[in-house]
């Protein structure tokens, strides 16, 4: 039987009454909301992703000054590694601390002295013990390690030079080379840069709420572009590591997925999705603070380029994070009031 009973038509907003308190959102401020998190727990893995891939600066510069037709050397300075390679048809044995053989390099192998205490403390017999003869490392012609004769600079010095004796075919020789400290940089001048994003931020918050979502937008995409810029730079220097090209791929794929958002959106979704981006970026500049700290940027761009780079991310992404805060609340308060009425 018919009750008459009129049935509400079907909204958006139609909610059971026990969840009428939960306010109803604009259709594609739910993926926001999604996004923004995403986002939150990206950030800090995307900076772990640097920490973990290898040093992005550092003090100290070592280079490789003597000459050997038979021998290439190089140092990396991301961690003043030295690697050793024998040309083909030739036989090159590195002594140790004591001047005993500890490693050799010939027919395409790299053996180690078991009978040395330099291999030994190099960690270079584990699982075994030390004995006689020549025990097989690895077939290369290549050593890399990390001999404590290219350590760090004690107090008060600031260049010394550093000698490894070989032996090449029988014949004694030495890989020389120079290892200098260069200066921190001065951080007052990235303070100072940083101050205009800081001023611009807080007058939109106070004085110009309206133009929070397109100011977020603008924040953002530049907390972005620095963000790559940032990460193409340390994937393309030579002292590389694949860490480094991993993490600029994840971030690339976040900002395209921002970016959608942001081309796609409404103007409170485009503002939340610049906020995110900025928070992408905060989170992956802040970790890539000490080239701010350190003598020497390991980046394809200039070590001054590198630093501006990193601090317009941060203070861009800062900001966005702000605004697209501010956004996502006028968002929720808005939605609050539709569900009131």
């Amino acid at each position: 039987m018919a009750t008459g009973v009129t049935v509400p038509p079907h909204s958006q907003c139609s909610k059971p009454a026990a969840m009428a308190r939960i306010p109803c959102l604009p259709p594609r401020l739910p993926c926001l909301v999604a996004l923004f998190a995403f986002v939150t727990l990206a950030a800090p893995a995307g900076a772990a992703a640097h920490l973990r891939s290898s040093v992005t600066a550092v003090d100290y510069r070592a280079s490789v000054v003597s000459h050997n037709v038979d021998v290439k050397a190089r140092v990396y300075e991301s961690d003043r590694a030295l690697s050793v390679t024998a040309e083909p048809g030739h036989t090159v044995v590195i002594l140790g601390y004591l001047g005993e053989p500890f490693v050799r390099l010939a027919e395409g192998r790299v053996t180690v002295n078991a009978a040395s205490l330099t291999a030994a403390g190099l960690g270079l017999l584990k699982g075994s013990r030390p004995g006689k003869g020549w025990r097989l490392r690895s077939r290369s012609l290549t050593f890399v390690w990390h001999d404590r004769r290219l350590r760090g600079l004690p107090a008060g010095v600031d260049r010394k030079r550093w000698t490894i004796p070989l032996r090449v075919d029988g014949r004694p020789t030495r890989l020389t080379g120079v290892l200098s400290r260069v200066a921190r940089p001065p951080v007052w001048p990235w303070i100072v840069l940083a101050l205009p994003f800081v001023a611009a931020a807080a007058f939109l918050l106070v004085r110009r709420r309206t133009l929070a979502p397109v100011a977020a937008v603008v924040f953002g995409v530049t907390a972005s572009a620095g963000m790559l810029a940032t990460a193409a730079g340390f994937a393309l220097d030579s002292y590389s590591s694949g860490g480094k090209w991993v993490a600029a791929a994840n971030e690339l794929v976040f900002v395209l997925v921002g970016i959608a958002f942001v081309a796609r959106g409404s103007p409170a979704a485009r503002g939340i999705a610049g906020g995110a981006l900025g928070f992408l970026g905060l989170g992956v500049g802040l970790s890539t603070i000490p080239v701010l700290l350190h003598g020497i940027v390991l980046s394809l761009l200039p070590s001054t380029l590198a630093r501006l780079t990193v601090v317009v991310t941060i203070s861009a992404g800062a900001a966005a994070t702000a605004l697209g805060l501010l956004v996502f609340e006028a968002a929720l308060d808005r939605g609050t009031e539709e569900e009131s009425l």
